[in-house]
Formats: C-alpha cells, sequence, structure tokens
C-alpha cells in the first residue's frame, strides 16, 4: 500500500504453558488434577485443585502471570473484571523438582470489580512463600480487560508457538479474544487521516479509494456523533477481529475531494470501513511481524497488513514501508510483497519514492485461493534484508541498505476500490476501461457487494534475543 503516502486450524486457542522446559528435565512428581473455580462472590473467584502426592507447594498463574507459591490446594482471586479468566498449576516436590503444567481451567466471570472502591488491583490470596501475589500494579492490573495497559496479550503467552520461537522474545501482540479495540495497543484510524490542523479535522483520501474510515476512539466528538452511531466497522466473535466494509448511507455526494473536514469527506466516499494502527503506542526497528488473516474474495477489497515510518518529516524520515500483506479481493490467488521508501524528503518536500521488489517476485503465486482459510503472513526484518513468509515458508526477500533507516508502527485495514484496482490486469487490477472505474453502479447491487471483511485471529511482534 503507497501511502501519502488450515478454518482447518482457526485458532483454537491452546492451554498454557508458561515456562520453557530444559529438553534434559524429567518430572518425578505428577502434576495437578481436576483444576477448577467457582465465583463465590461479586468479582470474586476460589479456584481449587486436587492435592499432588509428594507436593510441598504449588506455582501459581493466573491469566497469564506468575500469581506467587502456596501451600495449600486453593486460592481467592478478587476483584476479577468481568470476562474469562484462567489458572494454571505447577506443583513442586521437597527436592525442589517442577511437575508440568496442569491443564487449563477457565472460569467465566460475570460481574466486574467496582474500580472506585477496589482502586483497580488485582489480588491473589495464597499461602505465600517468598512471592508477593499482589499483581495489581500499574503495569499489570486488569489484565484481560478491553483496555489492558499492556503491549503484549496475556493470552499470547497460552500459545506454544509463542514460547517456542528460538531466538526472539515477544513485545507486542493482540489474540483479539475480547469485545473492543485495546486503544493501549490500537488507534483506530491511519496517521494522516482524521489528523487535526490547528482550525479543524482534516479527513484524506488515499490512491484514490472510496472507503471512509470510521475512529470509534475518535477526540473529534463530531466525527462520533456523526459516523459511530451509524456503523462500528470492528466485529469481534470472541476469537478473532472482522474489520468490515459496507455501503455508506451517509453519502450525498459525488464529490472527488482529495482532502478536507468531515462533513465532505464522508458525504462522498462510496464505502465506511475500518483501520487500526499503532503509530505513537508500538513501534520497532528490525524482528520478526506477524499475523494470521483470512482475506475476502470480493471485488474492489484491497484489504492490506503493512508497516510505517514513525518518524515526520521534519523528524529525518525516508517515509519507509514494508508491505507484509496486501490482497486485491478479485484475485484472492496473489499476495503482494513490496518496500518503497524517499529519498530528498524534507519539511516541505515528500521526496523521491524509491520502490524496490522483492526477489524472486513481489506478486507470490501458489496456486492457494488465500480467502478460503486463515494465513499467517509474516515479515522478517534484519539489518539490510528482509524476508517474507506465508505460513512459515520463505516467499520473497529483499537486501538493501535502505531498510535499516528508521522503527515502524503496525497497521492493517480494509481499504475500498483505489487506482490499484483498476490497474491492467497484468499489475493485478481489474484492467477496466476509465469509464467502469470501481465502483459501479452495477458493483454496488446487492447481488455484488457483500459487506466483505478482514478477518484477523492475532497480531504478534517479536525482537531478537540479544
Amino acid at each position: 500500500m503507497i501511502s501519502l503516502q488450515s478454518e482447518c486450524m482457526k485458532s483454537r486457542k491452546p492451554l498454557f504453558m508458561l515456562f520453557l522446559l530444559a529438553p534434559s528435565m524429567t518430572f518425578a512428581i505428577e502434576k495437578p488434577h481436576n483444576l477448577h473455580g467457582t465465583e463465590i462472590a461479586q468479582a470474586t473467584v476460589k479456584w481449587a485443585w486436587d492435592p499432588v502426592p509428594g507436593a510441598v507447594h504449588y506455582e501459581i498463574t493466573v491469566d497469564g502471570i506468575a500469581a506467587g507459591k502456596t501451600a495449600d490446594t486453593q486460592i481467592l482471586s478478587h476483584n476479577l473484571w468481568g470476562g474469562d479468566h484462567s489458572l494454571t498449576v505447577k506443583a513442586v516436590g521437597a527436592d525442589q523438582q517442577i511437575s508440568s503444567a496442569s491443564l487449563t481451567a477457565k472460569l467465566g466471570v460475570s460481574h466486574t470489580y467496582n474500580a472506585e472502591t477496589t482502586n483497580g488491583s488485582y489480588l491473589v490470596d495464597a499461602n505465600v512463600i517468598g512471592t508477593d501475589t499482589n499483581i495489581g500494579d500499574q503495569n499489570r492490573s486488569q489484565l484481560l480487560s478491553a483496555n489492558d495497559p499492556s503491549l503484549v496479550d496475556p493470552a499470547s503467552w497460552s500459545m506454544p508457538e509463542v514460547l517456542n520461537k528460538s531466538g526472539y522474545d515477544l513485545v507486542f501482540s493482540d489474540e483479539f479474544n475480547g469485545s473492543a479495540i485495546n486503544s493501549y495497543r490500537w488507534n483506530t484510524q491511519l496517521r494522516w487521516d482524521g489528523e487535526f490542523n490547528g482550525e479543524r479535522y482534516e479527513y484524506r483520501v488515499i490512491n484514490g479509494e472510496d472507503q471512509f474510515y470510521i475512529n470509534v476512539d475518535s477526540p473529534d466528538q463530531a466525527h462520533l456523533d456523526a459516523t459511530e452511531s451509524v456503523y462500528n466497522p470492528f466485529e469481534f466473535d470472541g476469537s478473532r477481529l472482522a474489520i468490515r466494509a459496507v455501503r455508506n448511507p451517509l453519502k450525498q455526494t459525488q464529490g472527488n475531494k482529495r482532502f478536507g473536514p468531515l462533513r465532505d469527506m464522508v458525504a462522498q466516499q462510496t464505502f465506511l470501513s475500518g483501520a487500526i494502527s499503532t503509530y505513537d503506542k508500538f513501534t520497532q526497528k528490525f524482528g520478526y511481524f506477524e499475523a494470521r488473516i483470512k482475506i475476502p474474495n470480493h471485488t474492489g477489497s484491497f484489504p492490506a497488513f503493512w508497516l510505517h515510518h514513525q518518524k515526520r518529516a521534519y523528524e529525518g524520515t525516508q517515509r519507509t514501508e514494508i508491505d507484509i500483506m496486501e490482497n486485491l479481493g478479485h484475485a484472492p490467488w496473489y499476495i503482494y510483497n513490496s518496500y518503497h521508501y524517499n529519498t530528498n524528503v524534507s519539511a516541505t518536500r515528500y521526496g523521491d519514492t524509491h520502490s524496490l521488489k522483492p526477489q524472486p517476485e513481489g506478486q507470490i503465486y501458489t496456486g492457494v485461493d488465500y480467502s478460503l482459510d486463515y494465513h499467517v503472513y509474516a515479515a522478517q526484518w534484519e539489518p539490510g534484508h528482509i524476508t517474507w513468509f506465508i505460513d512459515g515458508e520463505k516467499v520473497s526477500e529483499l537486501s538493501d541498505a535502505s531498510v535499516n533507516h528508521e522503527e515502524l508502527y503496525l497497521i492493517l485495514n480494509m481499504a475500498m476500490g483505489g487506482n490499484w484496482t483498476n490497474f491492467p490486469t497484468n499489475s493485478g487490477g481489474l484492467g477496466r476501461s476509465v469509464g467502469d472505474f470501481f465502483p459501479t453502479a452495477f458493483d454496488l447491487t446487492d447481488e455484488n457487494f457483500r459487506n466483505p471483511a478482514l478477518e484477523i485471529d492475532y497480531v504478534r511482534v517479536y525482537k531478537r534475543k540479544p
């Protein structure tokens, strides 16, 4: 996406194991069994398990966080938020041998604690052995709430593939198991769209695209009043986020402004859709970036997963962009990888654009219809080199010193239409004549427009261990 520029294994989130084990380690002590939880009072859960012969104490993990040790076979968790909570336990013998982790017990809590009376704390009661069980400090409170103040989703630690990623540390993730966008991790707009210019909020059209992105976290109340009450593009089902595009009921004109105030831009765009990004929240130079995604097979859809420059023009950017996954929905057999940067950028000059083509091909074709299932799209970004992967298989790579320039943030968006859509067929586009630029009246009939969505199972970012 040039800016302003298998469901075979649909993430059945597997069970916890929080500690990597040395290959030679054996377990002479049995792991705990029959873990269960009971909500015994508002926002309070009693967890219990069967005693393990030979155990002198137990190591407790609640909601993916080590919560201390106890010699008992039960603990209490207080001040919980409404939603799912989990427990895993390891038994420790007199000789300090540690069992394997138990199966994970899960319990849905129906009543959220009252933050005014509990000060937002999250407490676990146990007979503590040298460990502070208060995990409710500023950085660890409300761990699984919709607005968990952590860049790493605690649920990610239950994934064996996360724990077993050799040579990397997980530094950012979202498993999208909640019911709302986590605003600690994500913005719900593109950086330059809805930007305040000192007098008003300006909205921009990029690449000739035909969607208006609804910002559900907008600081502009006029934006929320005009759009959020009409449509929210972010859908949650407990295991994934879908960003869905719909026809815009607020469309009133056939305008073609490239930028302008809310009232003008929302009135001219054909579709309403959504985007999430981590600008000003999370950036990184180098690492492993991946997302498990299902793309739509819909004419005119333009989903993307990409990295973009955090620095502004006056801060020394090269306008770096790494496109990990792009697709045009009429051709779900093709995935595009690309890399762009600019030279001679200044506060008054956009710069000279360079688009480098990965090898052997930036247009990936494997014979797979990528809209039929979820696939993992990833980029391994190292000094002087980028390697792209689909489902763990290398599909393209690029070597160039320009990739070293700056930190980038993440974007996932569901665009509609745009200049690329009408490119010649040998460039991936529909190959239509100028007069048939998407969307035509034919494209917008009930038979042909089906509210396409970009479905996201998870996003994870890793950094090389030192």
